[in-house]
């Protein structure tokens, strides 16, 4: 099971207790990496952001008394640009892992376990586990690569089957967008929050 978690620097939930430079800005700035759907993605007949996470953010800056200003934002980016203070908080699919601990807080508010998906006129290749010797997306800034990596290595090469190959991805999206492909067409996918979900 993974972790998908609410990052942010040290903030105690008071507006009396926050930071002065927010607190002064009276804005509370969010990122998102919007490839999420249900928990964030951009309403396709609005261009909007919209899901858990940004209903989630603007309930807690709305407690706080603050206007929400919201980033959209490379995953990659999100840990480097919480650490130079150009973000107060994210509102994405981050696992809470030990070294990210080692640069952000973490509040852990939903669990998310890993799957594979495969296209559907493609299911039937993929019977059982037969994922192995298959190509698999996942997003090359998330723990997913070695996570599947060690996967393959229990459940595939263990019992001399090939292994996975896994194709870098930019997230969720890409990954999907990749299965799409000709030559990549119904190979699972892993990302950010599909197969293999969360960060």
């Amino acid at each position: 099971m993974i972790t998908a978690a609410l990052a942010l620097l040290p903030l105690q939930g008071m507006a009396q207790d926050l930071p002065a430079r927010i607190k002064d800005a009276g804005v509370l700035t969010l990122a998102t990496n919007p490839n999420d759907a249900p928990i964030t993605y951009k309403d396709p007949a609005t261009n909007t952001l919209t899901g858990v996470d940004i209903k989630l953010g603007e309930a807690i800056a709305a407690r706080l008394g603050l206007k929400v200003v919201w980033e959209e934002i490379a995953f990659a980016q999100i840990l480097p640009s919480l650490q130079t203070e150009r973000l107060d908080m994210v509102m994405a699919g981050v696992g809470d892992t030990k070294a990210r601990q080692e640069v952000a807080d973490f509040i852990d508010y939903m669990q998310s376990g890993a799957q594979f998906y495969v296209a559907h006129e493609r299911a039937a290749e993929f019977a059982e586990v037969s994922i192995c010797g298959k190509k698999v997306g996942a997003s090359r800034f998330a723990t997913w690569p070695d996570a599947v990596a060690a996967w393959s290595t229990t459940n595939c090469e263990s019992k001399g089957l090939t292994a996975i190959e896994v194709i870098g991805s930019e997230g969720s999206a890409d990954a999907r967008t990749q299965m799409k492909t000709e030559d990549r067409r119904g190979c699972a996918g892993a990302g950010n929050s599909a197969l293999f979900q969360s960060a």
